[in-house]
């Protein structure tokens, strides 16, 4: 029960003939109060004043349980790090602490760890601490449940039932509409410029609040997501393991500890994913319903429009710079013009031409590379030799740029992988090797790449 948000003896004259009165039920607290009118005993229910973060009623906290699946969830298809390895060995008290400090209201997100991914191009990615990314994992699906079914349709990135191969699908559908009909036909695509680096947190906390109030999501959620989105994680403190050499491959400009005051947000985390959607939602909106652009699709911070008229796209153009400046901050990345849908569209890790679409030939390249890497260090005369792990290792390599290149018009390409590398099909057979194999090299004759014998110094070559 809520305590009434009046003093009792004010009251008191009006509690003492409810006939002809009718009751006004606060729906923030509960709270209910006679308005001593006589407007026919009707129930009015009346939207208290609006507040950054009211009051936690019962239904409002979080649960044990709810905690729990976002655990499991925050684990899943992960390599254990040691912080998540830490976390895992009293993880009951760990999530009774994220309750406590959630229903409190205190909760802040720890300090990162900052590394430097190399490929495609080198980057900062910050990651959370491991309870934070249990939080994240409670967090996100709310905000998701109230944005979901406003996000365009055509927007595809971290979104379920979504992806990087339903936008190349979608963006060869619009090329062959365009080009099918009288042929030839244009698209513009567009980049933002140092997208996460300059994301301005107020702005975005500004769209989240009042989608957030109007939806009336829990106020503990809300209290979570300001958290995230208060300071820069460079206040929280970062914790770089990255080498002085791998840092100085990042741009300047690219670096969070050089964006603009009061913008950026770490790249690495699920809420920063999520929340490079809701600030580009204003984008989608505009160009989709107020351009009228039919043919527009965005993966992240890249976004492509396609359409018959070369003018139209430039006018198009002009008006989303202008946009961006002024609604977010932003700007985009080079001065792109227009192109001939014939060109090939590079998007994705793929080329999309109106007839076909095939791999980008920096992917080939680097699909190449790490095989011959593996071979030259474990193949030697129709004989490849390693661990077991060594032979996970290369199967996940393959597996990973095969089921890349499948979505593409790959036959002759795969084909020719597997001449260049006879020994593939040997190396990447899925085998379950015995626990006394583990750490003992194994040696596969490949002379024929379709039947290959495993032998090893003991007893169990396989």
């Amino acid at each position: 029960m809520t305590s009434p948000c009046y003093p009792i003896s004010a009251c008191a004259d009006g509690l003492q003939d409810r006939g002809d009165n009718a009751w006004i039920v606060n729906f923030d607290n509960g709270n209910s109060n006679i308005n001593n009118r006589d407007n026919n005993n009707r129930v009015r229910a009346v939207r208290g004043p609006a507040r950054e973060f009211q009051g936690a009623g019962e239904a409002q906290q979080v649960t044990l349980r709810d905690l729990h699946a976002a655990w499991k969830a925050a684990r899943r298809q992960k390599v254990p790090s040691a912080n998540q390895l830490d976390f895992d060995t009293r993880w009951g008290d760990r999530l009774l602490d994220l309750q406590e400090q959630i229903n409190a209201g205190t909760w802040s997100p720890r300090p990162t760890t900052c590394f430097v991914a190399t490929r495609p191009k080198a980057r900062e990615i910050h990651a959370p601490d491991f309870g934070d990314r249990v939080v994240h994992h409670w967090l996100i699906p709310q905000l998701e449940a109230i944005y979901e079914r406003t996000f365009i349709a055509d927007s595809f990135a971290n979104r379920r039932g979504k992806g990087s191969h339903a936008a190349v699908r979608r963006l060869q559908a619009f090329v062959r509409q365009v080009h099918s009909g009288q042929g030839g036909g244009y698209y513009l695509q567009l980049d933002i410029a140092n997208f996460f680096n300059r994301i301005h947190r107020p702005t975005l906390y500004r769209m989240l609040k009042a989608r957030m109030e109007r939806r009336r999501l829990p106020w503990i959620a809300r209290k979570a997501a300001h958290a995230l989105l208060r300071n820069s994680p460079l206040e929280i403190g970062v914790r770089h393991v990255a080498t002085a050499t791998d840092r100085a491959m990042v741009p300047p400009h690219k670096r969070l500890e050089n964006a603009p005051a009061g913008c950026g947000i770490p790249i690495g985390n699920l809420s920063s994913q999520f929340f490079a959607n809701v600030y580009l939602d204003r984008l989608d909106q505009f160009i989709k319903h107020t351009l009228g652009a039919r043919r527009y699709l965005r993966y992240v911070d890249d976004f492509v429009l396609v359409h018959h008229s070369r003018e139209q796209l430039l006018e198009w153009k002009t008006r989303i710079v202008q946009f961006l400046a002024d609604e977010l901050r932003l700007s985009l990345k080079e001065d792109a013009d227009p192109q001939p849908l014939a060109a090939g569209i590079d998007f994705l890790g793929y080329v999309v031409r109106p007839t076909h679409s095939t791999v980008r030939r920096r992917v080939v390249s680097h699909a190449r590379a790490a095989l011959a890497a593996w071979e030259s260090a474990h193949s030697d005369a129709g004989r490849i030799t390693g661990t077991p792990d060594d032979f996970r290792a290369v199967r996940s390599i393959w597996a990973s740029y095969e089921g890349h290149f499948r979505h593409a018009n790959s036959h002759r390409l795969r084909a020719g992988f597997l001449r260049r590398f006879p020994w593939l099909p040997a190396a990447t057979r899925s085998r379950r090797h015995p626990l006394r194999a583990e750490g003992r090299r194994i040696t596969i004759h490949c002379h024929n790449p379709g039947k290959s014998q495993a032998q090893q110094g003991g007893p169990h070559g396989r």
